[in-house]
């Protein structure tokens, strides 16, 4: 008998109780001002088939901030919708159908309601149970509710709505936002801004200030500003924000695309994006690099000459494509220093050579077989060469995709005679 199938009989051993008729012990009703409730059986697994409800309700002008310490819930990597296992969390009563957030797997959450009363709705099916749940709650006194209005965040509208955001700009300077910022954006959103410049001069932007909904594997899978090297439609992505995520980004060339877009539920504040132009003696001093084609028809790979910069696994932040392989060169007339600040690659435990999706660093080109790293999972590691060019080259198999990686590089000395 394998050991998932060992767990199984043992979870729904757990429970029998509910299948005799037995009623199970969750849910309630709180007024304190401050405490904490589980998923039933915590710290051990939680039965199947649980059906629990609490709710949390204060008095006068004071609102309920609830949070979630450890969550440990039945989660599918395939499952965006939290369909087997999920707690729900309602601004309200259920009845009123205002869903802040539904949730799964370890994801862990801060939720403030805008009301006296705050629910929690716990659900689990009949297969694998898991270790559940911690939650907190305390009431946070405001001089009145109306500092808390309800707002898009709780209620959602199902249709496009015709916002006016986007344009294009071509100061040498300015600034720009998500629609209603500093309030709260609307549900179902698409806005594209675009910035020119002219002549010998590129684009730097940069993020003051965001807040957008974010989702427990950081993928950016709600709501998200993208930017690009360019026009969005060819598809140079420099990288994708949500959450509470600040980027900086420098284009290539004369055009730099930001798009933003939201779904039609959890809304925030937004974000305020800053830019300017760089003038540069040439545009040929930051080149388009040219990629390279992998198997899956994904661009990816390509040579870097400039003294300093960074390049991503393809389609980072998303997961990166089954069957890829792509290969950076880095070369110039000092020693290359490059760094992962992220990684999350395939890996098995039992697996120390990387045998599934990897990242291999050689010093030189992949000609001279000289590996200086091979890495995988979340390794990050600072890896300098000994001569003038460095090449990575990363390759995933057939079976499970992750986020990827991002690498920074730069020249730090002269080489050795």
């Amino acid at each position: 008998m394998g050991i998932r199938a060992a767990a199984f009989i043992l979870c729904s051993l757990l429970g029998v109780t509910i299948s005799h008729g037995a009623p199970l012990q969750c849910g309630g009703a709180f007024t304190e001002p401050k405490g904490e409730f589980f998923s039933p059986n915590y710290p051990d697994a939680y039965p199947n088939n649980a059906d629990c409800i609490w709710t949390i309700q204060s008095t006068g002008n004071r609102i309920i901030e609830l949070t979630f310490p450890f969550m440990q819930v039945e989660y599918r990597n395939w499952d965006a919708h939290c369909k087997f296992d999920a707690i729900s969390v309602y601004d309200g009563a259920m009845s009123d159908n205002r869903l802040l957030r539904r949730m799964c797997g370890n994801e862990t959450q801060s939720f403030n309601s805008t009301r006296n009363e705050l629910t929690v709705h716990f659900t689990s099916d009949s297969t694998f149970p898991d270790k559940g749940f911690h939650a907190k709650w305390n009431f946070i006194d405001v001089p009145s509710l109306s500092e808390y209005p309800v707002t898009d965040a709780v209620t959602p509208t199902k249709e496009p709505i015709d916002i006016k955001c986007g344009g294009e700009l071509t100061e040498p300077q300015g600034e720009f936002s998500s629609p209603r910022y500093p309030k709260h954006y609307p549900n179902n959103a698409k806005c594209i801004w675009t910035i020119q410049s002219t002549g010998n001069r590129i684009i730097a932007l940069t993020f003051p200030f965001m807040e957008l909904e974010a989702d427990w594997r950081q993928d950016c899978r709600f709501d998200s500003v993208s930017v690009y090297d360019g026009p969005a439609s060819d598809k140079r992505l420099l990288g994708r924000l949500c959450g509470t995520q600040t980027g900086t980004y420098n284009s290539t060339r004369n055009e730099l695309t930001v798009v933003f877009s939201s779904d039609s539920s959890t809304t925030l504040t937004g974000f305020k994006a800053e830019y300017s132009f760089i003038d540069v003696p040439s545009l040929s001093e930051y080149p388009t690099i040219a990629p390279t084609e992998d198997p899956t028809g994904t661009n990816c790979g390509g040579l870097l000459v400039e003294p300093r910069g960074e390049f991503f696994s393809p389609n980072y932040p998303n997961d990166y494509p089954k069957n890829a392989r792509c290969t950076w060169t880095i070369r110039g007339n000092h020693i290359i220093e490059l760094t992962f600040p992220f990684m999350d690659l395939e890996h098995r435990n039992w697996d120390p050579r990387c045998s599934f999706d990897s990242v291999s660093v050689y010093d030189g080109p992949l000609s001279s077989d000289h590996v200086l790293a091979r890495l995988c999972g979340n390794q990050t590691l600072a890896i300098k060469s000994t001569k003038n060019e460095m090449t990575v080259l990363f390759v995933s198999d057939s079976t499970f995709s992750k986020k990827g990686f991002h690498a920074e590089y730069s020249f730090i000395g002269a080489l050795e005679n």
